[in-house]
């Protein structure tokens, strides 16, 4: 283990600028690993046959990809290792914003009011969608409903809400998205259920991963009526050495496809084996006012490898309007990764031909920018570090065949000094050529930070039909208390400062069972409004005082361009 950590330390090569983008593989086409049909479930009749369980293991365990101790070599080799510098500077302004607004800004959940039946998940991995009426929040382990004023509708947990017994897991990692490229608009939920993974016996092993679709655009409740759930089995290569379940969802919707992948890791020692997509017809899956369809499901894995971290974390791009239709290629839909640990390859996929019954996925590796694990920040008067991640993907968003992505990598502002979080937001051109073969290359991929002992991380993306991007960057330091910000650029343009929205005003405890980490949240959340398809809603997170301890609040907010 202590191997693998110099290794990554040495395989750094830094170049701020960007270099030329182009496939070094080819992009054949492969057919889906799974096909199935996904029925509509209701509480009751789906969980009765699964055995009881021995043992459970809660969400608290960092999805690293890799055991607990390489990961901390790798976070402590980020302080001092190899890092790019020359990442722009882009300051968090406020109270008062330059250029653009957040009109409105209201609390969303915390961790005493995200409690599931008695048991509290610490970080609260917050996620926002918006519908014409409605703001819907996500966070471990409960859902929010607003107004959208920021009044309060309704909050259930997520076991609640699906229907799902506890005494088969808790639910966690909720995703949520609004799509608004649809002829039916809906709202789309995603959480997963795992128990037996601490557990030698595979008959107790549990994986689930629950969906929720709205049955209309701007559902009045969280109640069941309201909402098609359906719920499935995760475990992959079951039967063999590498059976696992699943972690770290990733959403996103093209014109006629909902996807959503995953991280697979196995029961026994919970080490990493593939990245899984599960593409949903959506046109189906959303033709639900009347009654609750069955879903076709295709699943695709990327690599044959067991371990390969060239295709880890793949996120679906969020198509805010529909990519272009090719000669043999109807209603493609994108998605974007990156490599784990230190490297210049970002990945590129596509899946075309949905509703054909036939489709097919296509990959592309191209090069840019290096990138590397980011360090652990500190925080005021605390020995306790906060968790900034990895390098993965956190979230991709695309108008027409303009696709962007946004993840965090290590940088350093000052020589000599340690190093920082920074963030990479590469924004890929997608098509096809006259061959019919699919391509991608990095129009640009934009490097910044908030400058000397500030570290951004958890960074999330979202795009308008100027093509500007917004994102939310949760930030911290020696001197900064965990904060999130808002932030938006123009194309080829720099990150600007907008405003502080949710300021930090105490420094997190470790987070179980870690006694020197605590754990800040594995993503955060941008969404377009749908409305307008010109400005944003945001949801970002803060360390505040509630009933006289340190712990993470929600904040979400709309931003005006």
């Amino acid at each position: 283990m202590i191997g693998v950590a110099l290794l990554a330390l040495t395989m750094v090569g830094y170049a701020p600028a960007v270099s030329a983008a182009g496939d070094t593989a080819s992009p054949r086409e492969a057919r889906p690993a799974a096909v199935g049909q996904d029925r509509p479930w209701s509480a009751g009749h789906a969980q009765a046959a699964w055995p009881a369980l021995t043992r459970q293991a809660p969400k608290n365990i960092p999805p690293a990809g890799v055991d607990a101790q390489t990961y901390q070599w790798e976070k402590a080799a980020a302080v001092r290792g190899p890092a790019a510098i020359a990442a722009q500077v882009a300051i968090p302004r406020g109270p008062l914003p330059r250029r653009a607004s957040m009109p409105l800004i209201f609390n969303g959940l915390d961790r005493p009011g995200a409690v599931n039946n008695g048991f509290v998940f610490n970080p609260p991995d917050t996620i926002a969608g918006k519908s014409p009426s409605r703001v819907l929040e996500g966070a471990n382990s409960a859902l929010r409903l607003f107004s959208n004023s920021g009044s309060v509708i309704a909050t259930q947990n997520l076991n609640t809400f699906f229907g799902a017994a506890t005494a088969n897991g808790r639910l966690f990692d909720p995703k949520v998205y609004f799509d608004r490229n649809a002829t039916n608009q809906r709202f789309y939920v995603v959480a997963l259920q795992v128990a037996g993974r601490d557990d030698t016996n595979t008959a107790n092993d549990v994986s689930r991963i629950w969906v929720a679709v709205s049955r209309s655009p701007d559902p009045a409740n969280l109640s069941s009526a309201g909402w098609c759930r359906y719920n499935i089995d995760a475990r992959r290569n079951v039967g063999t050495t590498n059976v696992s379940w699943a972690d770290y969802p990733a959403i996103g919707a093209g014109r006629d496809t909902f996807s959503f992948a995953m991280n697979q890791f196995r029961f026994t020692n919970r080490s990493f084996t593939f990245a899984v997509i599960h593409v949903w017809n959506k046109t189906i899956a959303s033709n639900n006012a009347a009654s609750c369809p069955t879903v076709p499901r295709f699943t695709f894995q990327p690599s044959a490898t067991a371990g390969d971290f060239s295709r880890f974390t793949i996120q679906p791009a969020q198509h805010y309007t529909s990519p272009s239709s090719f000669t043999g290629t109807t209603n493609p839909a994108y998605y974007l990764s990156t490599r784990r640990g230190s490297s210049n390859e970002y990945h590129a996929y596509r899946v075309r031909n949905v509703a054909s019954g036939s489709p097919t996925l296509a990959q592309l590796v191209l090069t840019s920018t290096s990138y590397g694990i980011p360090p652990s920040s500190p925080q005021p008067s605390s020995s306790i570090l906060v968790d900034t991640g990895d390098n993965r993907m956190l979230q991709a968003a695309g108008i027409g065949n303009d696709v962007a992505g946004i993840f965090n990598t290590v940088c350093n502002f000052t020589a000599g000094t340690p190093n920082e979080s920074c963030t990479l937001a590469p924004r890929v051109v997608v098509g096809q050529n006259s061959g019919g073969s699919f391509t991608a290359s990095i129009a640009e991929n934009t490097f910044a930070g908030f400058g000397d002992n500030v570290f951004v991380h958890h960074s999330s993306i979202a795009r308008n039909s100027a093509l500007q991007a917004a994102s939310t960057w949760e930030f911290g330091g020696p001197t900064t208390r965990l904060s999130s910000a808002s932030m938006i650029k123009n194309v080829n343009g720099a990150w600007a400062g907008v405003l502080t929205y949710a300021p930090g005003t105490c420094s997190l405890p470790a987070t179980a069972p870690s006694t020197t980490t605590a754990r800040s949240g594995d993503y955060s959340g941008a969404q377009t409004d749908p409305s307008n398809l010109s400005s944003f809603w945001l949801a970002g997170e803060q360390a505040v005082t509630i009933s006289g301890t340190c712990q993470w609040r929600t904040r979400i907010g709309s931003l005006v361009p």
